[in-house]
């Protein structure tokens, strides 16, 4: 049996009104599909619409859902979601999409009655779920209350977002359509290996749309509507094994039960219910969101009091670039001496460059980067301290003229107060190191609740677990030596297919150097896990690899350091020296750091960086590009968001791709190809969208 799904969004729209999250909302049913169902990737089809895309024609949607219907067979399932304005023409329905003429409704929106004629030739069973009846940016309203009507009388195993006369609701803090988060979480909590039906479905969404309606007191009353002409309590997807650790946490809730408590918050804010992850972030501390730079300063525990009164009057003199230098060189010299804490050695196998006097002097966008991994910060932390990074580094740099707003040094002082410098080293709980302990002290087996963990969790803990597997190996010794090899063994075997290429190629070098030194004791164990997994065609015969990546390395520091514009062009060029061929060990640290000077930051880029950043990519040959663009890009983090970023960035990485003639490559990956092919058309929106899906993939956002 195979399930199948075609998801579409639209939010923005040349002739209508637009609305928000309706992109969040398919993306969000893109995932709850896939990694908590049934359906298999290569069987979901994710459009997300924007204006002025060739992906709006309707007749290749239609084309799309009956190449699929044609596909079926009587025991597949297919499953038609929609987020977007939905509206009755003459005696039709319509979905409309981002080009939508008004004059020309029947041509350019998505006809109902030709999807359900489409429908019906199905041999399988076939479902729509429609967020479809919007109106508007803070409230999806219906358009015309007829639609609603309409649709649940003409059509069949059809569950929309609200019933008659009423509209369907998002919500800012969720950054989501209820319903379509609701439908997402009863999915997410169904009991594990059991089959999913709409008519459940329905009721526990109206159920959760009702608390959500008490809670919020805002009058805003929504009735999700089902009709079903199919036989039975058919099932549209099937629970898989996967748990589901978190509930809605509602922090200004939250706040309130906690008002008589300390501010000082050093644990996860997300009330979970059976928490799997390895180790939970800091969340930093709760300050209002109104708060001054006054009242966000009067937290800062680790700055003397003269410090934060010559900050406070730097700022109330309008001198911003002085009143945040001091706090954010604190802020990075606490937060890097709270990674190095861990051991020199530890972070060298994290960064992946054997350098002590690089890690003794981590740059800022590593030790962003390694803090959140390990817990210091949270996901969002990460972001405003890198945005903060960014911003410091472009006002320090004494070439520009312009100086810092006032908003932006706002940002900065809260970021750094919040994060780091209103935390007391005392009072904070670094559960990363009890995950630590346990690699050496416990026995994993095989079908352990740990190794469920492991296999469950985000991408980077995957990553950061092996590494801190290799650097245990280095540093332990008798009993605990041998409990880290059984343990390294059994993860290794049970996460090798979902690790990145960059990092199967860290562990092989591990290998690798182990063998060249002639250590016996290390080059034994790690020997058998590399061959349970088939892992020698990661191990490199040589270290020449290492070179490449210590070079790259620098670029990247180079490139997020001060006075970058003027020195990037020497290290690249010293890149560019290196050699005419690039060892695939080294293509994804060395493409990426070429990758991020061409495409530059939010102020520019070097121009006199870019033409040998292309000298090294004509080094590449067809099958490095493929090599990186199918196993490395998915991972990487730091190109990944500037294509999110949706600025000039992302539209100088399309240049590159169609300057290089990447398109012609042939790449297996289908979902890779939409990428290629939407960057060579230069379509911002849709590179930014997919960006997305594989930042979240990872984590990152």
């Amino acid at each position: 049996m195979k399930r199948y799904a075609v998801l579409i969004s639209c939010e923005e729209y040349k002739e209508f009104d637009d609305i928000e999250f309706c992109h969040s909302d398919s993306v969000l049913m893109d995932n709850t599909l896939i990694e908590y169902c049934d359906y298999d990737r290569k069987n979901v089809h994710l459009l997300v619409l924007y204006k002025d895309s060739s992906d709006n024609d309707v007749v290749c949607i239609y084309k799309i859902i009956s190449d699929i219907i044609d596909s079926m067979k009587s025991e597949d399932t297919f499953l038609f979601y929609f987020a977007g304005h939905g509206m009755s023409y003459g005696e039709d329905e319509y979905l409309i999409l981002p080009d939508t003429e008004q004059n020309n409704i029947e041509g350019t929106a998505l006809s109902l009655k030709r999807l359900n004629e489409i429908l019906k030739k199905a041999d399988g069973n076939t479902f729509r779920i429609l967020d479809a009846c919007h109106s508007g940016k803070d409230v999806r309203g219906v358009r015309e209350n007829v639609f609603i009507r309409e649709i649940i009388k003409n059509s069949w195993a059809t569950l929309a977002s609200c019933s008659e006369n009423e509209c369907s609701y998002s919500d800012d803090k969720l950054c989501q359509g209820v319903f379509t988060y609701y439908v997402s979480e009863e999915i997410k909590r169904w009991e594990l290996g059991k089959g999913i039906t709409l008519e459940t479905l329905k009721l526990l969404v109206c159920e959760d749309l009702q608390q959500w309606e008490k809670d919020k007191s805002n009058g805003h009353i929504q009735t999700p509507t089902l009709n079903g002409s199919i036989v039975g309590n058919v099932e549209f997807a099937t629970r898989n094994e996967r748990e589901y650790e978190y509930e809605l946490y509602d922090e200004e809730r939250c706040i309130e039960q906690g008002a008589e408590e300390s501010v000082v918050n050093t644990e996860l804010n997300i009330v979970n219910s059976q928490s799997t992850e390895l180790w939970e972030p800091n969340a930093g501390i709760l300050i209002p969101k109104s708060a001054d730079v006054a009242e966000v300063l009067r937290n800062d525990v680790q700055l003397r009091e003269r410090e934060l009164n010559g900050i406070y009057i730097n700022y109330k003199n309008e001198s911003y670039e002085f009143a945040t230098e001091p706090l954010w060189n604190r802020t990075m010299s606490l937060l890097r001496k709270r990674v190095l804490a861990l051991g020199e050695e530890f972070v060298c196998e994290m960064v992946g460059i054997d350098k002590l006097e690089y890690v003794r002097k981590l740059p800022e966008f590593e030790v962003i980067n390694l803090a959140m991994e390990l817990g210091f910060i949270n996901k969002t932390g990460k972001m405003r301290l890198m945005h903060s990074f960014e911003t410091v580094t472009h006002y320090f740099d004494r070439d520009v003229e312009d100086e810092m707003t006032k908003s932006e040094a706002e940002s900065i002082i809260r970021a750094c107060v919040q994060y780091v410098l209103g935390i007391d080293e005392s009072e904070i709980v670094f559960e990363y190191n009890d995950f630590r302990t346990s690699l050496k002290l416990e026995k994993f087996d095989r079908d352990s609740t740990k190794i469920e963990m492991i296999k469950n969790s985000p991408y980077f803990y995957k990553r950061t677990t092996i590494r801190t597997f290799v650097n245990l190996i280095s540093t332990t010794e008798g009993a605990e030596f041998e409990n880290v090899m059984s343990n390294f063994d059994v993860v290794l075997s049970a996460v090798w297919d979902e690790l990145s290429s960059d990092d199967k190629y860290f562990v092989g070098h591990t290998y690798s150097k182990y063998k060249n030194k002639g250590n016996k004791e290390y080059i034994v164990p790690i020997y058998n896990a590399l061959k349970k997994v088939g892992g020698f065609d990661y191990v490199p015969e040589g270290l020449r690899s290492s070179s490449f990546v210590n070079v790259a390395k620098k670029v990247k520091s180079v490139h997020y350091a001060i006075n970058n514009f003027y020195n990037e062009p020497s290290a690249v060029r010293e890149l560019e020296r290196m050699g005419s061929k690039i060892p695939r060990p080294a293509i994804k640290e060395v493409v990426s750091a070429v990758f991020m000077i061409m495409m530059g930051n939010a102020y520019g880029r070097s121009f006199d960086a870019v033409e040998p950043a292309k000298d090294i990519l004509r080094k590449l040959t067809e099958s490095d590009w493929v090599y990186y663009i199918e196993q490395c890009l998915p991972y990487d983090e730091e190109v990944l968001s500037k294509m999110y970023a949706g600025d000039e960035r992302n539209g100088r990485w399309c240049e590159i791709i169609v300057e290089f003639g990447v398109d012609k490559y042939e790449f297996t990956n289908t979902k890779v190809k939409e990428f290629i092919n939407y960057s060579v058309k230069g379509d911002r929106r849709n590179v930014k969208a997919i960006a997305g899906t594989y930042l979240k993939k990872i984590g990152s956002i």
